[in-house]
């Protein structure tokens, strides 16, 4: 069963009924708060009593406590996230990699005469790359060269399964127990058919987080799916490595982003602050640049995986990681005091 204990400590059980009265197919979750909502869901932390650990719970948004209570649910809304969710998990279930957040299973539960899912991941404690830089500010180039390499890693694994992710940002990169990046977050992802490579993905539908997009999803025309990833990735990679974003606005009149339509990298980074360009070396420059390009000319990941910046970086020990991401919020903490 699902039990849910709103602050008041009173719990709302939820039953889960995979074969109606079998009591044995019941697996019993404590909902110990919520982590956070968006489009596609809620994701709450819970704990499994079976297996003694902590995990996340992914639940259509329109499933309040009061929903769940009263059984006034929006059932058009519900059907469709519930589409969504099981959509995200069978794409998620494809891609076995360990720099990919790993689906536990499908809960399939039954309320006020109404079907639906939660989906069940392994839970990441440590917040997301978001949380990290808001709190301490720009990474160390050491440590964004070890982040690069993992997120490029997860990326490889799932477009080698014929999968477009669409929705990569800060938000989306979780971090484990040992400051191990997580990809998360399917909820937009394009899947090919089975059996063929994300290369042969055609898209025209425009999905993702506008600032993140690559400028061909908003050209309404078909584009390659796994292009778009490569372009978000270096979104990412700038912010990480300088705490700025790389434009202001992702879209025509913003001068840097110009410069990128345009081509112009050399000048996009001259007029940069001097604060970023300080930040940056040119070896990370460089594979920025690759992959803030048209696409028929941006890098794919295999590619950037074999750039000279990052080599070194796929084989840093764990303890190590750790250390680092400790030492620089420590620093962080210490200098704003």
């Amino acid at each position: 069963m699902l039990a849910c204990i709103p602050n008041n400590t009173r719990s709302l059980q939820v039953t889960r009924h995979l074969q109606e009265n079998n009591q044995h197919d019941k697996e019993p979750y404590m909902i110990i708060k919520e982590l956070g909502s968006g489009l596609h869901g809620r994701v709450l932390l819970a704990y499994d009593n079976q297996q003694q650990r902590h995990v996340a719970v992914k639940l259509p948004t329109v499933l309040t406590v009061n929903a769940l209570t009263t059984g006034h649910v929006n059932i058009d809304e519900l059907e469709q996230q519930v589409a969504s969710i099981t959509h995200e998990c069978n794409a998620m279930r494809r891609v076995q990699h360990p720099n990919v957040l790993q689906v536990d299973r499908l809960i399939f539960n039954q309320k006020f005469s109404y079907d639906y899912v939660a989906m069940v991941t392994e839970f990441a404690p440590n917040g997301d790359m978001f949380d990290l830089v808001e709190a301490a500010g720009a990474l160390p180039e050491p440590l964004v060269k070890v982040y690069a390499c993992q997120l490029l890693r997860a990326l490889e694994a799932c477009h080698a399964n014929g999968v477009v992710h669409r929705d990569v940002k800060p938000e989306n990169l979780l971090l484990d127990i040992n400051y191990q990046l997580k990809l998360a977050d399917f909820g937009v992802v394009a899947v090919a058919p089975m059996g063929s490579a994300a290369t042969d993905v055609l898209l025209r539908d425009e999905s993702g987080t506008a600032f993140y997009m690559a400028p061909e999803i908003k050209s309404r025309q078909k584009y390659r799916g796994t292009p778009v990833d490569v372009w978000s990735t270096g979104v990412v990679l700038f912010i990480l490595m300088t705490g700025f974003p790389p434009f202001n606005v992702a879209q025509e009149g913003d001068a840097w982003y110009d410069d990128i339509l345009a081509g112009d990298l050399e000048h996009f980074w001259k007029t940069q602050p001097d604060e970023v360009r300080c930040a940056m070396s040119p070896g990370a420059q460089d594979l920025i640049s690759s992959m803030l390009v048209a696409p028929d000319q941006r890098i794919t990941v295999t590619e950037a995986l074999q750039h000279t910046w990052l080599q070194g970086a796929d084989s840093v020990d764990v303890a190590l990681i750790r250390h680092a991401v400790s030492t620089h919020l420590e620093a962080a903490l210490a200098a704003s005091k």
